[in-house]
């Protein structure tokens, strides 16, 4: 397969790029987790600087709107949690990753190589949105600053004009003057690049490994269906036993792929309603149209890992449906007696899991949605 078609291959390249993954050739080694650290630290100035400015901002009461503090706050400890259980399970998630690609007894289902080419263009594009997007919501924050220096003034503040997000200046350094304004500026986007574009990236590999269980799941479907086609007894027998297989190889991949993400997962689900909230009312107060274009993104991502919750669990529930519409009332009873199992096991639905909130689905998206309008409410009175 061609590298432009191999699984995932966009995506682990924006991991490796972030220092998330091994490069290509690599084992896990010491340097591999040095290089990691060593990325957080060079990011850390950006989340305390807002830590900082957040409590600065309450304890002398001022009149800034602490929208941006919050969304940003929240979504850089909730990504550097799945940054983190990424780099620390590695090696069971490259094993979920090389499983899923590695030839079988059962072969490749069908369209595979279409497939694949389509998660890598899905991949590219949403990479690109949130690369383009971070630019352009560091372009509105800059064009913002005129107006930023002559609230300060108004208001007798201190902010730092022109940053991606609100900061502290330290030692009481001037950031708001050449160069220091612009090494900000540098600083701030990069964190922007690794911590949240390379969170969407962990997100997307959600989507990407349930599309691949859920079409092995369609091509066990189609198996089921014609199993009783042939009219000889030990083909029967040589079918439901090659089905029964290939369903326990797709149930211990779902379970590997829930067992790995299940966390990361539980970290998105939490901090993705305050994000909304925050950004929704960052927006409102602000009329920053950076703002929508950040939000549009978490709604999508968060999105899509629901759907990938949604499919596996929907695709699962059809694997009864398919032995049932086959011709099962032409084998025997000892043969029949199998199928009723095969039916009674494949009735357990195959869960994504947000530990410790519940199960990866649509239904989840919803109540997360009507949550995060709460917490603007709440946003809307206290900032």
């Amino acid at each position: 397969m061609k590298s432009e078609e191999r699984f995932l291959n966009h995506s682990l390249k924006q991991l490796r790029i972030r220092q998330f993954w091994t490069q290509k050739g690599h084992s896990v080694s010491f340097a591999f987790y040095f290089r990691y650290f060593l990325m957080v630290i060079i990011c850390s100035p950006f989340w305390i600087g807002l830590l900082v400015h957040f409590i600065i901002v309450i304890r002398d009461d001022l009149d800034v709107n602490l929208s941006g503090d919050v969304a940003l706050l929240t979504s850089m400890v909730g990504l550097h949690f799945m940054s983190s259980s990424i780099v620390w399970k590695h090696k069971k998630i490259a094993h979920l990753f090389k499983a899923l690609t590695t030839p079988t007894q059962f072969g490749k289902p069908d369209n595979f190589e279409k497939t694949v080419r389509k998660l890598n263009l899905y991949s590219k594009s949403y990479a690109c949105y949130c690369v383009s997007g971070s630019f352009v919501y560091a372009l509105l924050r800059y064009r913002e600053i005129p107006r930023c220096l002559q609230n300060n003034e108004e208001k007798g503040l201190h902010e730092v004009c022109g940053a991606i997000g609100p900061t502290w200046a330290p030692l009481g350094i001037n950031l708001n003057r050449f160069p220091n304004q612009q090494f900000l500026l540098i600083v701030q986007m990069i964190s922007v690049l690794v911590i949240i574009c390379g969170g969407a990236a962990v997100s997307f590999t959600t989507f990407e490994i349930a599309t691949i269980i859920v079409l092995k799941m369609k091509n066990l479907r189609k198996l089921l269906r014609h199993a009783f086609d042939d009219s000889k007894d030990g083909v029967w027998w040589k079918n439901l036993d090659h089905c029964i297989k290939y369903h326990t190889h797709i149930i211990k991949l779902q379970e590997l792929f829930d067992m790995q993400y299940k966390y990361p997962n539980g970290s998105y689900v939490l901090i993705v309603g305050v994000v909304i909230a925050g950004l929704a009312n960052q927006y409102m107060k602000e009329q920053n149209f950076g703002a929508v274009i950040h939000l549009g993104g978490w709604v999508f991502s968060f999105f899509i890992s629901c759907h990938a919750g949604q499919i596996l669990l929907t695709e699962s529930m059809m694997i009864p449906n398919a032995i049932y519409n086959s011709k099962w009332y032409k084998v025997p009873v000892d043969l029949q007696k199998i199928v009723l199992m095969i039916i009674t096991r494949s009735q357990q639905p195959m869960e994504l899991h947000a530990a410790p909130i519940g199960v990866m689905s649509h239904e989840l998206f919803i109540t997360l949605v009507k949550t995060s309008t709460s917490y603007f409410a709440l946003l809307s009175r206290t900032t």
